[in-house]
């Protein structure tokens, strides 16, 4: 499209100008541009509004488009057409583009663009008020993508460890939230099946270990993921997880005490001084258990040697561990899926490390099947 010369127009410029003037001397064309001004619209509502069959419309749009005056942009079996702002740079298209919105405003056809707008919708609202898809109990298989949503949300996303990891089942929550993922577990069965979700799952930003809690091939994981090289023996890692998860792992702990100690250890330390800065404190710890219950039938058929902890003893766990800030809930009986413990009062711990503490004095030397 040829602007308006500010020098007298040369032989092939007025012949362009000329172009132009004719392009815009048809009243359907003026109109259409009025209304590709108001909103996108495709070919078909176009012609729906200006009363026009499709194919007439599709040759004004052409020229329309060849003239660099309209945009178009398909959508499946749509043509979307909308004025190309830059066009109204051109006094003679801007004053066509206004001429056209002014007829199709005398004449009832702008008002008309409303009611097509809300035609594309009654078939999705026709879809619904039927009830749409059936219910699926559970989570949606699209979680990931929700979580993902709600990822920037969050400060300290950097890296979680999932402590206790099994199947897997929580790395479909930490991976999409997370930056990295360290998965540990002791039972080289049960990381064969995590490893085999993180296939089915995309899951690729999550690193499985087979140790302890606080064995060596664990911290190393952690310093790796965090960039940096893992400690000596018998030195504490530098830095540490934004969260640290053991779910339904406290229960299997020969001694609760130590696991606990070996979770916070995981975590990120508070900056030293404190203050109000981004590491004020520390990583959190989130330990999901059962509160105290009776059921001994769990011991022969979940390999459970603790039969839960009262509120009380877990908090405990967690302060004696150095932990500050502990919050303590019970979780609604509907979050605890369908499994043999789904009878009992689930809990959930929340904790957050403060200042570097010494390492362990005692290093688990436990063996594993790995």
């Amino acid at each position: 499209m040829v602007s308006v010369a500010e020098t007298p127009a040369q032989p092939e410029e007025a012949v362009a100008r000329c172009e132009l003037y004719r392009l815009l001397a048809d009243p359907v064309r003026v109109r259409l541009l009025g209304l590709a001004a108001a909103e996108e619209l495709a070919v078909g509502e176009l012609a729906e509004l200006l009363r026009e069959g499709q194919p007439k419309i599709s040759r004004h749009a052409a020229a329309l488009r060849e003239a660099g005056i309209l945009l178009a942009r398909r959508q499946g079996t749509w043509t979307l057409l909308r004025l190309d702002p830059r066009a109204t740079t051109d006094p003679v298209v801007d004053d066509a583009v206004r001429a056209g919105q002014r007829a199709c405003a005398a004449d009832g056809t702008l008002a008309r663009v409303e009611e097509v707008l809300a035609a594309r919708d009654a078939e999705t609202r026709e879809f619904f008020a039927r009830g749409g898809r059936p219910l699926r109990p559970g989570p949606p298989a699209e979680l990931a993508a929700y979580l993902a949503a709600l990822a920037p949300l969050l400060p300290h996303r950097r890296l979680a460890v999932d402590a206790g990891t099994g199947d897997g089942a929580l790395l479909e929550v930490l991976s999409p939230v997370f930056d990295r993922v360290v998965a540990l577990d002791r039972a080289s069965a049960q990381l064969q099946l995590a490893g085999e979700r993180l296939r089915r799952r995309s899951l690729e930003n999550v690193e499985l270990v087979c140790g302890e809690i606080d064995g060596p091939e664990v911290i190393r994981a952690v310093a790796r993921a965090l960039g940096g090289d893992p400690p000596e023996a018998g030195e504490a890692l530098s830095g540490g997880a934004d969260v640290v998860f053991a779910a339904r792992v406290l229960h299997h702990a020969p001694q609760p005490a130590k696991a606990m100690r070996a979770l916070v250890e995981l975590a990120r330390p508070a900056a030293p001084g404190g203050g109000d800065g981004a590491h004020a404190r520390g990583g959190a710890v989130c330990v999901l258990d059962y509160e105290a219950h009776h059921d001994q039938a769990l011991r022969e058929q979940e390999a459970d040697i603790w039969l839960g902890f009262s509120p009380g003893d877990l908090r405990g766990l967690a302060e004696e561990a150095g932990l500050s800030g502990v919050e303590l809930r019970r979780l609604p009986s509907a979050w605890q899926g369908e499994g043999p413990d789904r009878h009992l009062v689930w809990q959930l711990l929340v904790g957050w490390r403060g200042a570097r503490t010494s390492a362990f004095t005692e290093k688990a030397k436990g063996h594993h099947d790995c």
